[in-house]
């Protein structure tokens, strides 16, 4: 081999320790970079297990909060059944006011009456003299 081919082989020589020497680099910050990926694969797998842990309780939440749900519901029937009822009562008691109101007054006037039937029976009695009263002599 000739000097210039020797050089040649150098250069090629040096120029490929160089990239050799890249290459470890390169091979040193991909090694540190799968040590992070590994490191941040673990912290996702943590948070996989709480997330999952979540889960579960919010599964239970929900199952609670159905349950809670039918029973408001059945509330709500019971309310609305009240609500039927109160209405029918509150019909019924208004009815018996009115009747209650109409008692009075056919009462009152009965009672106007019988006055005036015994004001008028106490009246022929004393014009009578059965009963004390008016003497036919004062009229």
């Amino acid at each position: 081999m000739d000097r210039e081919s020797m050089e040649m082989f150098q250069k090629i020589l040096e120029q490929l320790g160089k990239m050799d020497s890249r290459l470890d680099k390169v091979d040193s910050r991909l090694d540190h970079m799968d040590s992070r990926l590994d490191h941040m694969d673990s912290r996702l797998d943590q948070m996989d297990t709480r997330l999952d842990q979540m889960d579960s309780r919010l599964d239970h939440m929900d199952s609670r909060l159905d349950q809670m749900d039918t029973r408001l519901d059945k509330m709500d029937d019971h309310m609305k059944m009240m609500d039927v009822r109160q209405n029918k009562m509150h019909e019924q008691l208004t009815e018996l006011q009115l009747s209650q109101k109409l008692f009075e007054l056919n009462a009152n006037k009965k009672f106007a009456r019988l006055q005036d039937g015994m004001d008028t029976v106490e009246e022929i009695l004393k014009m009578n003299e059965l009963i004390p009263g008016l003497n036919k002599a004062a009229i």
